[in-house]
Order: C-alpha cells, then structure tokens, then sequence
C-alpha cells in the first residue's frame, strides 16, 4: 500500500476502507476461525477488529510496518482480550485447566485441577504474573501458538520465547504454591 493510499484511509475516504477491508476482512475471520471454531465469535471479533482500526487509524505508522501488518497486530490484540475475558469468568474453564495440566511435568494432582477453587487460583495466580509472563502463557497454552508464531508476535528471537516461557511455567508454579488452597492440598497429601 503506497502513501496515497494511506493518506485516503487517514482522511476516511470511505472507498479506501472499503478496498482494504474486501481484502482483509476474510483473512481476519480465518484467523479467529482458526482460533476458535465459533462462526459468530470471529464475526464480532472481525468487526471489533474493523471498528478499532477505524476508529484508530490516527495511530497507525508506516515506520513500524504496512497497514495490513498493523491491521493483523489489533486482530492479536483482540483475542488476547477474549482469552482475558473469558479466563476471568467466575465459571470453571476446563480448558484453561487442561492446559495448565500440561504445562510442566511436575503436574499438579487431578483432584485439586479438579476442583473449582483451584480454577479460581490459577486465574489469580495468571494475574499476579509480570504481564510479558502472562501473555506468553496464554499465547502458547490458550491460543496454541508454536515458539515461533510468539517470537514473530512480540519481536524477540525463538530462543528467547523458550527461556520466557521457561521463567513463566516457574513463576506460576510458585504463584500456584502460594495459594492457599493448594497449600492445604500438600499438607493433606502428606
């Protein structure tokens, strides 16, 4: 996309939009298809995604990438928000405890993972995480993404994720230790 073309989406030229968006708007639904196979979730995160970068478009600049680029970059943010928002629910997630099951092999035991309480735990023990942390975690066990996928994401090298994930699946243990239900498990099981 040239400067023109930028400068008619900056100003709002209604047919600009309309030609990136014919473009991109079915790559965006593929993308949160492929996260979550739930055809009305990826219509209202495509059109979250085309509304904020509507409404954003004064922040976008060219120096740190193309427009499509930025547009997918919002799309990411989108779903971590959903990934946020549904960990947050007061409601047992099955998942987020699978997930977190098999995240280390120093797994806890199935009865506490089990338990609603303990669902309550990790989501607060995510929360006291360092954010980087955190979002590490849930782009590789929540969204499934490969090392790589995270690497291109957030600018640091393969190697690095590793080692970020690493100190996180470590930070979290420790977090998870410190709850207190979890400390009353260790002392029955003894």
């Amino acid at each position: 996309m040239n400067q023109a073309e930028v400068d008619k989406l900056r100003s709002g030229d209604g047919q600009a939009w309309r030609v990136l968006l014919k473009e991109q708007i079915p790559r965006l639904y593929g993308m949160f298809m492929k996260r979550w196979p739930n055809p009305s979730l990826a219509e209202e995160l495509v059109s979250k995604t085309v509304f904020d970068a509507v409404r954003g478009f004064g922040s976008f600049d060219a120096e740190k990438g193309n427009v499509e680029q930025w547009l997918f970059g919002i799309a990411s943010n989108n779903i971590r928000l959903e990934i946020r928002r549904r960990v947050s629910r007061p409601t047992v997630d099955g998942e987020l405890l699978e997930y977190v099951e098999s995240m280390d092999s120093e797994a806890l035991p199935d009865e506490v993972l089990e338990r609603a309480e303990t669902a309550q735990a990790v989501r607060e023990a995510m929360g006291r995480l360092e954010e980087n942390q955190r979002l590490v975690l849930e782009d590789k066990y929540v969204e499934g993404l490969s090392a790589r996928v995270i690497a291109g994401r957030i600018g640091i090298t393969e190697k690095a994720v590793h080692s970020l994930l690493y100190r996180a699946r470590l930070a979290l243990r420790a977090e998870l230790k410190r709850a207190p239900l979890l400390q009353e498990e260790h002392k029955n099981e003894k």
